[in-house]
């Protein structure tokens, strides 16, 4: 993905002398390794929520914009709209991360954890998609080039994509938590 760079790199880079330490300690070097995964995709997921959060602003931004011109006749449908996204975005936000644990009940491997990354990474581009859509659509509609209407279902159908792959996302931890 151009531009967001890999966060795995920057965590590792900027290990302190206690965590280059932990990763001399045999016992301790897988936990430090797992550690610096989850905080990577934390540190993603976090940038995922925060473009969801500014397209939401952008939603309210342009229903605030509707309620001033008169033009009541779609608001419930982008009121909904700014639901979606604020349930998605917590979602996200608040996602299982697969517990490293220095004994942990179930045992979640590098690979595992390096895989549930992936989805996240490619979430921080859906994530750009959604509010460059809503950020123009914003637009748009002040500019007079289209309706509100128009608006809530090109919205409506970027956020049933989201949330398809997001559900596909969380099947997938589902299924690396439940396996060995």
């Amino acid at each position: 993905m151009s531009g967001t760079p890999d966060l795995r790199d920057k965590v590792v880079e900027s290990r302190g002398f206690l965590k280059k330490l932990q990763l001399s300690i045999p016992g301790l070097r897988e936990y430090r390794k797992l550690e610096d995964i989850r905080a990577a995709d934390e540190l993603l997921r976090k940038q995922v929520f925060d473009k969801m959060d500014g397209a939401k602003s952008r939603l309210e931004a342009l229903r605030k914009a509707m309620a001033d011109k008169g033009d009541f006749a779609s608001l419930t449908q982008i009121g909904s709209a700014i639901s979606q996204l604020q349930q998605i975005s917590g979602e996200v936000l608040h996602a299982q991360q697969g517990a490293a644990g220095i004994s942990p009940n179930i045992r979640i491997d590098e690979n595992a954890l390096n895989k549930l990354y992936e989805y996240d990474y490619n979430f921080v581009n859906s994530a750009e998609q959604v509010f460059s859509v809503t950020d123009a659509a914003v637009s748009e509609y002040m500019g007079g080039t289209t309706t509100s209407q128009a608006i809530a279902i090109k919205v409506s159908q970027i956020l049933d994509d989201f949330k398809h792959a997001w559900q596909v996302r969380m099947e997938s931890v589902e299924n690396i938590l439940v396996t060995k």
